[in-house]
């Protein structure tokens, strides 16, 4: 299904991962070893990396539904993903992904008082408190996500987690990836 955010241009694509089970297992089963990503600066939480060759293969299914969704063929360029780990406190700034053509988030595990992935419009300020109340505008905008939900959406649209409260750790897998199309 295809939600539009605010405008065309913002959007996000979201749906059981065809192999969902297989991805569940990779990411709630990657050892441990965190690294410290630059972008994190201003989060709270652990990164266990991991390479374009051990997800590609993963991923596949799920790329070639989102093409299908968006109803445009197109080659892409994955960049090495990486599991996010929400431990008690942890969240994500607001943030985008802005040198990346599109993203990618998988989520295998959901819980009580789990930290929320938003969306956030970046125009918001454009229109006036009172125009914002009379409409009903909001900024910002939690998809309804389940266990093994997969969601594609461009790089530059501003998306966060909020501050996770449970003792069970949170989990994604998240990629960038530039378009591959002919000039």
């Amino acid at each position: 299904m295809k939600e539009l955010l605010f405008y065309e241009g913002n959007f996000c694509v979201k749906f059981k991962a065809p192999n969902a089970s297989e991805l569940t297992e990779y990411v709630l089963n990657k050892p441990e070893q965190f690294d410290d990503k630059s972008w994190a600066e201003n989060c709270v939480l652990n990164t266990i990396p991991c390479t374009w060759q051990e997800t590609m293969p993963l991923l596949a299914p799920s790329f070639e539904q989102f093409s299908k969704i968006v109803g445009k063929g197109f080659n892409y360029t994955l960049y090495d993903p990486w599991i996010n780990c929400y431990n008690k406190g942890s969240y994500q700034d607001i943030h985008d992904h802005y040198t990346a053509d599109f993203a990618c988030v998988f989520f295998p595990n959901m819980g009580e008082n789990f930290g929320k992935f938003f969306f956030f419009d970046r125009n918001s300020h454009c229109v006036n408190t009172k125009w914002r109340k009379l409409l009903n505008i909001q900024d910002m905008w939690y998809p309804n996500i389940s266990p093994g939900d997969i969601m594609f959406f461009p790089g530059n649209i501003l998306h966060g987690v909020t501050v996770h409260q449970s003792t069970e750790t949170r989990k994604t897998l998240s990629c960038n990836c530039r378009l591959e199309l002919p000039l």
